[in-house]
């Protein structure tokens, strides 16, 4: 298969640059406390409502449970200012055709599983060790989630993902593994590829320039999206990526020409970059 060359030189390979976030200006704050500070209260109230039903979350009820996700992944996409998605109907018509259980996203905010959920229901997704760090969170995605964390430093991680799969549960992977601009398609991770199964692939795009670098800025980006009136996210969608036999022999091979594919296919630039070259994780490598 024939794809574009969109290499790129080192000095264009800049996926983690990103706009200063000026928390306390006179703008930020009078923004947030006109329209942001509202929209908190009302996030924290949605949290506390639907907190309890954490508690009774179990495998037997993952339906009931992917309806509640999605009404309040739609609560905390307008809280945010994001009051639609744009995406085509073609690509809804792909996303409801497609049956594949591997499905890659993009990863540029802390709000895309809030996107996945609301087009793709019916998905659980892999979540990072920072997450499950939080124990209201833990507990409320104790059933929806695959938390990173000791079972991926001991490799059990791929083991607890084929069981999934082997169920039938189709699993979210945000393979470039951290936050970067959409634009940018880094090198991948390994999870998506190794049950050698058809990909969909779908591209999410926010349209600012405040990528979230990491859990260091979380908060001030929070409060900058937030105290936008209106936000703007799209998503666009691929067909499926069925791996050839040469690349299910060869996972080095099989992610490479995925990840070419999932460039061409959404005009992206490769780069020649991955998670280790992230700054927050570099900075956590130090310490």
């Amino acid at each position: 298969m024939n794809y574009m060359n969109i290499d790129i030189t080192e000095e264009e390979d800049r996926p983690f640059d990103a706009d200063e976030v000026r928390m306390w200006s006179v703008r930020t704050m009078s923004r947030f406390l006109v329209v942001g500070l509202p929209r908190l209260i009302f996030l924290i109230l949605i949290y506390i409502f639907f907190l309890p039903f954490g508690f009774i979350f179990h495998e037997g009820n993952f339906h009931f449970q992917n309806i509640l996700f999605k009404i309040i992944s739609r609560f905390k996409l307008y809280v945010f200012g994001f009051f639609k998605i744009d995406i085509s109907k073609k690509d809804r018509e792909i996303l409801r055709k497609s049956d594949a259980q591997v499905i890659v996203v993009n990863h540029s905010s802390y709000l895309d599983c809030c996107v996945v959920d609301l087009l793709i229901p019916d998905t659980k997704y892999i979540a990072s060790e920072f997450i499950s760090k939080m124990p209201l969170f833990k507990q409320f995605l104790k059933t929806k989630a695959i938390f990173l964390g000791n079972d991926f430093k001991s490799g059990n991680i791929t083991d607890k993902i084929q069981r999934e799969l082997d169920k039938g549960t189709r699993i979210v992977f945000f393979s470039s593994g951290v936050c970067s601009r959409p634009e940018f398609v880094l090198k991948l991770r390994n999870g998506a590829f190794v049950p050698k199964l058809k990909i969909l692939s779908v591209h999410v795009n926010y349209y600012d320039k405040f990528w979230v670098m990491g859990e260091q800025d979380m908060n001030a980006h929070i409060i900058n999206t937030m105290s936008s009136f209106r936000n703007k996210v799209s998503a666009r969608v691929l067909p499926e990526y069925i791996p050839s036999e040469d690349e299910k022999k060869d996972i080095d091979l099989f992610r490479e020409n995925y990840r070419k594919y999932y460039a061409t296919g959404f005009g992206l630039k490769l780069s020649n970059k991955s998670y280790k070259d992230h700054p927050y994780y570099r900075h956590k490598m130090k310490d």
